[in-house]
């Protein structure tokens, strides 16, 4: 019973503020109070996903939504606890398959493609 608290808590810190820690380690040990591998093998059985790689891709979501509020993608790096602009981007292209800036290029030229057709209407 504790480890499925501690699971559903883990997801929901993940889910609400995933730059809150740098590393799942730091969440497990802040957040839980069961064995952190039954903690860990229950969220897999769960979610699908380990923790640590559902971590990463929250982290990365979060940087979406930094970049298209205009934050430059060395800030939403390092907004996102990354320890480099370069670890950033290897992590986003691994997991969106494009650059931030490749991604950022294509969100503009569809908001822009939005605005033209509101105007037109």
């Amino acid at each position: 019973m504790y480890v499925l608290n501690d699971v559903a808590t883990v997801k929901d810190q993940l889910d609400t503020n995933p730059v809150k820690y740098r590393t799942s380690s730091e969440l497990l040990n802040a957040v839980t109070s069961a064995n952190r591998k039954s903690v860990e093998r229950a969220f897999k059985e769960i979610y699908g996903i380990g923790i640590k790689t559902y971590h990463v891709k929250q982290r990365l979501i979060k940087s979406k939504k930094y970049l298209e509020e205009g934050m430059t993608v060395k800030l939403a790096a390092a907004a996102c606890l990354y320890k480099s602009q370069n670890a950033y981007g290897a992590a986003f292209k691994k997991e969106f398959a494009m650059t931030p800036t490749e991604w950022l290029k294509i969100v503009s030229k569809e908001t822009t493609k939005k605005l033209s057709r509101r105007k037109g209407q």
